[in-house]
């Protein structure tokens, strides 16, 4: 049995699923098998390209039917029999030493279930070229174990999806609604992990920033996602007054300001209005200035909370209790 099963998602990027496709046949660990699943009905091109590969590592997945990239991400956390699973989408790509360094990782601490690599930062062009940006998510040369909780967790993630290796017998722990916001799925994801996880700061991966995205512009979904984040890591502090507190007085210079979040998550989803009283007068300001912008898009966020009632419930069950310093 190969060591590890690679999980290819692609949607319309032909072109770039070659390239995704040739970073893992470069890899120079070579025992694993890949399972491509194309998520348009009626694409042969996924289907042909891996045939013409005449390379017995790859098996091909046509969905019948459109999933989304949240629903089809969640098949690979389904489990699997392999030790070691990882996810590559079609618009990232690996260096050769990825799959060989990530797995080195894992062998040396039995007790790590998650690991994943830095990646570098490269804009497409309108002209389908590609510009090395010169940023990475995370500074060179300090690798790093994370426990749970890290302040950032409140409202966005640690790992990334394209640079993640993770024990296969532990995966099916990782699913997550499917109509969660895919914007968030990073973040939702790593209420369920098991701590530590461990990041090589090694640039082992690139990441695209592409023209188009299948990622949602929606305010409102943004915000209520936002807000449900936020309002579960709080729930899940033995005092959470002390933890609203102390999270908005390392949030407030944030740019741009999340503390419309703060009065979002304290409104529709904690119902604690005595949170309130931890906001200053600039804070008063920022919430006034976004409810006037945005005053016809409340009563949507608060309908979209309603909607998404099963992604509150998984967070609320899955975000760790924690003690609040």
């Amino acid at each position: 049995m190969p060591v590890c099963r690679i999980y290819l998602f692609t949607y319309k990027r032909n072109d770039l699923l070659k390239r995704a496709i040739k970073s893992l046949i470069d890899q120079t660990f070579t025992d694993w098998i890949c399972e491509l699943h194309n998520d348009l009905p009626g694409d042969p091109f996924p289907r042909e390209f891996i045939n013409s590969l005449n390379d017995p590592r790859f098996t091909i997945k046509d969905h019948p039917v459109n999933l989304g990239p949240t629903a089809s991400f969640n098949l690979a956390y389904s489990g699997c029999e392999e030790k070691y699973a990882s996810i590559l989408e079609d618009d990232n790509w690996w260096e050769p030493d990825f799959l060989k360094e990530m797995i080195k990782i894992m062998e040396a601490n039995n007790q790590l279930d998650i690991c994943w690599s830095n990646m570098k930062m490269w804009q497409e062009q309108p002209d389908s070229t590609w510009t090395d940006t010169g940023k990475t998510i995370w500074p060179v040369g300090n690798d790093r174990s994370f426990t749970w909780p890290q302040p950032k967790q409140a409202l966005g993630a640690l790992h990334s999806n394209g640079a993640m290796l993770y024990r296969g017998s532990k995966a099916n722990n990782y699913q997550i609604p499917p109509n969660a916001l895919f914007n968030s799925v990073e973040m939702i994801r790593e209420r369920s992990f098991e701590y530590p996880i461990f990041l090589s700061s090694n640039t082992l991966a690139n990441f695209s920033l592409t023209q188009i995205t299948n990622q949602s512009n929606s305010i409102v979904e943004w915000a209520g996602t936002q807000t449900m984040l936020l309002a579960s890591y709080i729930q899940a502090s033995n005092n959470p007054q002390a933890e609203f507190k102390k999270l908005l007085q390392q949030y407030r210079i944030s740019k741009p300001s999340p503390v419309s979040t703060f009065f979002l998550a304290a409104c529709f989803c904690l119902k604690k209005p005595a949170l309130l009283i931890n906001f200053n007068v600039n804070d008063w300001y920022k919430i006034t200035r976004w409810c006037a912008v945005n005053i016809t898009k409340i009563g949507a966020i608060k309908k979209y909370l309603n909607k998404q009632a099963n992604t509150w419930d998984h967070l609320k069950a899955h975000t760790k209790q924690f003690e609040s310093v």
